[in-house]
């Protein structure tokens, strides 16, 4: 087989010929620690009659599926394009959030069928929500109940009745609730269905993914209230480097990237 040296150099050679440089690429020749040779050395974004695109050496960036990267604002074409142009000698992709989501939204949440399959996903954890599954610990379940009840209490207002369990199975569904909450999800587009797939997997909450994206979480207390549980122990046992410490800034990132970019998203271009 070729070296990753050689199929760097092949990937570069067809960009040159193809005139692109497709993601695609990234994953053609990734290593066993997850990263990618570079191919690019420039980074720019440029507006044209369907968006902002971000340009690698001259060439507009594609997605994995080699469909074309369209941003509705400058400010996410930027976003997107600092990931880029943040790599070193190598790309990657996991500090590439907002790239990631991007292709999401691109390559597979026009899908009809792909958008089901993760609404229904969403629908069938929404028993074993964070917010609606209490401790057996007396302290633990105060703190819940402290934190997720401003929670519950919005989602009561929102889709109907929800309720809360001490089973590790959670409450049992409510049908005409999960039809109300299926209904929101399936109005959404594939960006914001995208980042609402991301928000409620990352916290294991749809009630939590879904009040964040509404902007009436920060991120702060979207984190707080997936991590009851795990802050309290951390508390009481001390902290993991190394373990707890990585967890707690995996959520962060995962929890950030999707609330910024719908910020990005909408913010207006200068006239």
């Amino acid at each position: 087989s070729r070296s990753l040296a050689a199929r760097a150099a092949y990937a570069r050679s067809q960009a040159n010929t193809r005139g692109e440089a497709s993601s695609e690429r990234v994953g053609a020749t990734m290593r066993a620690d997850g990263t990618a040779p570079k191919f690019y050395d420039v980074v720019n974004v440029e507006r044209s009659s369907d968006g902002w695109h971000v340009i690698l050496d001259g060439r507009r960036l594609r997605t994995p599926n080699r469909g074309t990267y369209v941003f509705a604002s400058k400010a996410l074409a930027v976003a997107v394009g600092d990931e880029w142009n943040a790599q070193g000698e190598s790309i990657a992709p996991f500090t590439m959030p907002l790239t990631g989501l991007s292709a999401t939204a691109l390559d597979h949440m026009h899908d009809a069928e792909t958008r089901h399959l993760h609404i229904e996903t969403l629908i069938k954890h929404f028993a074993t929500d964070v917010v609606r599954v209490r401790s057996l610990d007396e302290a633990i379940a105060a703190k819940q109940a402290e934190v997720h009840d401003p929670i519950i209490k919005w989602a009561r207002k929102e889709f109907g009745a929800v309720d809360v369990s001490d089973s590790i199975f959670g409450p049992a569904q409510n049908e005409k609730t999960s039809d109300v909450i299926r209904k929101r999800l399936h109005g959404m587009c594939p960006w914001e269905l995208s980042c609402a797939f991301a928000l409620c997997a990352s916290t294991k909450s749809l009630l939590i993914g879904l009040m964040t994206l509404r902007g009436e979480l920060t991120v702060d207390e979207a984190i707080a209230a997936a991590r009851v549980e795990e802050e309290m122990q951390i508390a009481e046992w001390g902290l993991v480097e190394g373990g707890h410490d990585l967890d707690q800034l995996d959520i962060r990132v995962r929890v950030t990237a999707p609330v910024m970019l719908m910020k990005f998203r909408a913010m207006k271009d200068d006239a």
